[in-house]
């Protein structure tokens, strides 16, 4: 059984989770003691810019290396970085974790990222500590921590930075089953620190409010005859939106929250909502069905996931169906998707939603790929009448075919591809049909790709056209592409070489544009540690009479030359 450590890096203020292999104690001997690898690379560039300003330093250098140490198992990397202007240093241990498995018991503690289920805890980073044991068909999980560190307002702007409570909870799962076919229960429950934060009032005299949130859930699956399929999940969400509220419960006429008074952090702020999907599925060798039901209320949410749809109600049929020899494939999905399921909007979406594929090997050269969908949008009033102008009705299509043929010889490999993709808006409010018109949007892409290679001189060559044209909006654009390159290996594939180049030509009601790129790698690898790589790029953007005057054309050329150490101890 595998466990993983996952380390955040913490990067130009974006944390980064990098998942590396954690320490199986049941195998601990085998781990190997103590290890050091990574990679060191310095770097020279040059960059020129002729008919604008130049955007980068003409010449500048950057040493950077990725050493990791890993000690029985566990890895722990660094990163460093040396350049013209800036030097850093990053140990990503701001946020660290670490699952330890022995057997069938999986112990979890720091920085980690657990699911028992979709509606209770769900991937949501938690700092503490849990466990997860499976003796047998016994299936029992626990977490507890901090969800959310406590964050402050700016109080010379009185903006968000943005600003939450210290959260803390705790989530449970028993169940009994295997992977397969089992039945589980699940729990969450966690809670605001009001005193974490000083409630400054922002500038549009609003407050964020500290909530709490109890969720009890189930969640099953079960495979019949090995041929059926039956899996369902859902959960029950209690969510007080403000711990402190001056609302009296007596005023809430809900009967179930007045037995939970006592119980649970219940006052006049809280509501409860329901999330419901299932499933049922029939599968034999060459073909197979299935249909899904999904009801999320509005305002359903778990404090144990960052993002949940919610307010929608749909029911999909997904037929599958195969030839014993593998060679035509079709899978199907069509629908019904609504909104308002509660029927306190003013008015309900309602949308199908399909999408379709196939795949056929007519021959062992000739193939195809096809791509349908077709998502149309309905939306009409409910409790309100209100004017016709307001209603919605469009329908999105999307269709792609992919055809290609390949030749395989003894000496050459011939491959072409076609790829064309249409799609469409199409909006039906006729309430004015010229300006109806003019809300559809219709684009079409082609591409024709062309390669050989030569297998024993480790030689290929390519070539692509393109075009791309979208109409809508009272806008008509076009972009007309051609791409050659290449790539060749040499000196017994120490020597890697490869050019590309690529001009586009544009097309508006304004006029017309041009853009050449072009490129050329190098690659010498010294021996099993050390190599050598050179690149030099090159860009002309000639915006012509669409932008005359205000972007001037211009050149840009920028070089690469960079030597790189691969070390492992």
């Amino acid at each position: 059984m595998k466990s993983f450590l996952f380390v955040y890096l913490l990067i130009s203020g974006v944390t980064v989770a990098l998942p590396l292999h954690g320490q199986d104690l049941s195998n601990l001997e085998a781990q190997r003691p103590l290890g050091f690898s990574g990679a060191l690379e310095l770097r020279g560039i040059y960059y020129n810019a002729n008919g604008i300003a130049n955007r980068r330093e003409p010449f500048t250098y950057l040493l950077s290396g990725s050493p990791t140490v890993s000690l029985y198992g566990w890895s722990i990397p660094f990163s460093f970085m040396v350049s013209k202007d800036e030097r850093s240093f990053r140990q990503p241990f701001n946020q660290f974790g670490m699952s330890p498995t022995y057997r069938w018991i999986t112990l979890h503690a720091g920085y980690r990222n657990v699911t028992f289920s979709p509606y209770t805890l769900a991937g949501h980073t938690m700092l503490g500590g849990g466990f997860e044991i499976n003796p047998g068909k016994l299936r029992v999980g626990f977490m507890y921590g901090r969800l959310n560190r406590a964050t402050v307002i700016d109080t010379t702007t009185q903006s968000l930075v943005p600003f939450s409570f210290s959260r803390k909870g705790m989530a449970a799962k028993l169940g009994y089953g295997t992977a397969t076919n089992h039945f589980d229960l699940n729990f969450l429950h966690a809670k605001d620190d009001s005193t974490s934060g000083p409630g400054i009032p922002l500038h549009d005299n609003t407050r964020v409010l500290a909530a709490a949130n109890t969720v009890l859930g189930y969640s099953m699956k079960f495979l019949l005859f090995k041929k059926l399929s039956i899996e369902s999940e859902g959960a029950a969400s209690i969510y007080t939106r403000d711990l402190n509220s001056p609302i009296t419960f007596d005023s809430i006429a809900d009967p179930m929250l007045k037995r939970l008074k006592g119980l649970l952090d219940v006052n006049g702020s809280t509501e409860w909502f329901l999330a419901f999907n299932a499933g049922i599925g029939y599968r034999e060798k060459n073909y197979g069905i299935k249909v899904n039901y999904r009801r999320i209320e509005p305002d359903f949410k778990t404090m144990g996931a960052y993002f949940f749809a919610n307010d929608v109600e749909n029911l999909t049929i997904n037929p599958n169906f195969t030839l014993p020899n593998g060679k035509f494939r079709v899978n199907a999905s069509l629908g019904i998707q609504q909104d308002n399921v509660n029927l306190q909007k003013q008015a309900t979406s309602k949308r199908i939603i399909g999408a379709g594929t196939i795949g056929a090997e007519f021959t062992d050269q000739l193939g195809v790929d096809i791509n349908y969908s077709n998502f149309s949008n309905n939306q009409r009033p409910n409790t309100l009448r209100f004017a016709d102008s307001l209603k919605i009705v469009q329908t999105t299509q999307t269709f792609n075919v992919m055809p290609r043929y390949t030749v395989v010889g003894e000496r050459m490999v011939h491959m072409v591809m076609l790829s064309v993709n249409l799609s469409g808006m199409k909006d039906y409010n006729s309430y004015f049909e010229q300006e109806a018109a003019n809300r559809d949007i219709h684009t079409s892409q082609y591409l024709l790709n062309y390669n050989i290679s030569f297998p024993a001189k480790l030689l290929s060559v390519f070539a692509s056209v393109s075009h791309t044209a979208m109409e809508g909006a009272g806008t008509e654009t076009s972009y007309d592409g051609v791409s050659l390159g290449g790539n060749y290996s040499l000196a017994k594939p120490q020597l890697q070489a490869g050019i590309n180049t690529s001009l586009m030509q544009g097309k508006t009601i304004a006029g017309k544009s041009m853009i050449v790129n072009g490129s050329l790698n190098l690659n010498y690898r010294i021996n099993g540690w050390q190599s050598i790589r050179a690149s030099f790029f090159l860009t002309n953007n000639n915006p012509g009479s669409v932008v005359t005057g205000v972007n001037p054309a211009f050149t840009e050329t920028r070089g690469e030359l960079a030597y790189q150490i691969n070390f492992g101890l």
